[in-house]
């Protein structure tokens, strides 16, 4: 029997988890590049002064349903791929972890297990970050033979998977001229710097999605932190750029994630859609909600690993 683990970043579920996920998150050298003392100080600094802050974000969505969300996608990807295999799932910043999982898979004698982290583009700050994670527990044992499934942004059923919710969107508010708005996490300008394919790979995915639609479209970022210099361009200043241009209808794509969470259920739900439509004035502003578990994203994420095995 062959593991499959799918692994996603998390989410808090109480203020107390919340500290735990952000402390967490700050320690990552992938997300923070400095040392281990500095990193440890600045991450008990924010996750200290943040967590109360934040988990009013929280409580305002009503929770996250990113933890759900993945525990299904990891239920309906194992009716797909049958007895053959056992998957499970993990967090990078919350619980079941990383290394509790792989071990789990240790008790039960399966050595052999391929890794999908759940980002369709990679980056250092989400797939490098994943795959260090993972080999650091498989290096302390022989056991694991570790197979690490990539980005999938490029992958023919992924587009279709956008493609089709895409075209319902569409279809359910009855647009003919609106203009695709893909919108991505933001990333620190020095990942690029340091050769991180990420924002190419965010512009690439839409370039792919919009063309077979044969839609205009814009790619641009949100959730950037105020310090510091972050990847654009940003998905406010860029809306005022199409106001004026005179764009009237948008809808917002997240392009970034497969799952619903804080980002797209509060920075684009209740700030950037609110913004467009109360502040700029857009005639038409509405987002594409990602299912729980799409039966196509399954499917995909199920030839992934048939594809690496061929």
């Amino acid at each position: 029997m062959q593991g499959i683990l799918l692994v996603n970043m998390g989410g808090p579920e109480s203020p107390e988890e919340l500290r735990v996920f952000l402390s967490r998150m700050f320690k990552d050298p992938f997300i923070l590049p400095y040392g281990k003392p500095v990193r440890n100080l600045l991450s008990y600094i924010i996750s200290s002064l943040r967590y109360k802050k934040s988990w009013k974000k929280y409580e305002l969505i009503g929770g996250t349903p990113l933890v759900k969300s993945t525990a299904r996608t990891a239920a309906s990807l194992q009716v797909v791929l049958g007895g053959d295999f056992l998957v499970k799932y993990a967090f990078s910043y919350s619980m079941p972890d990383i290394r509790s999982t792989l071990n789990a898979f240790k008790k039960q004698g399966i050595s052999e297990i391929s890794v999908i982290p759940l980002y369709p583009q990679s980056s250092y700050t989400t797939t490098s970050s994943v795959m260090a994670d993972v080999n650091k527990v498989a290096g302390l044992d022989g056991f694991y033979k570790i197979r690490m499934i990539g980005e999938f942004y490029d992958h023919p059923q992924f587009t279709t998977f956008w493609t089709t919710l895409i075209k319902e969107h569409l279809e359910k508010y009855q647009l003919n001229d609106a203009t695709l708005v893909f919108s991505a996490h933001s990333i620190p300008e020095y990942h690029i710097d340091n050769g991180d394919t990420y924002a190419a790979a965010i512009v690439n995915s839409a370039a792919l999605i919009a063309t077979s639609l044969d839609l205009h479209y814009e790619a641009v970022f949100q959730s950037g932190m105020k310090r510091g210099k972050w990847i654009g361009p940003d998905v406010k200043e860029h809306l005022r750029i199409m106001k004026d241009e005179g764009i009237d209808q948008l809808v917002l794509i997240p392009i970034s994630f497969v799952h619903e969470n804080l980002e797209t259920m509060y920075d684009l739900d209740q700030d950037i859609v609110p913004f467009a439509l109360n502040t700029l004035g857009f005639k038409h502003v509405s987002r594409i909600n990602l299912p729980e578990s799409d039966p196509q994203l399954v499917k995909m994420l199920a030839d992934l690993i048939y594809e690496k095995e061929a």
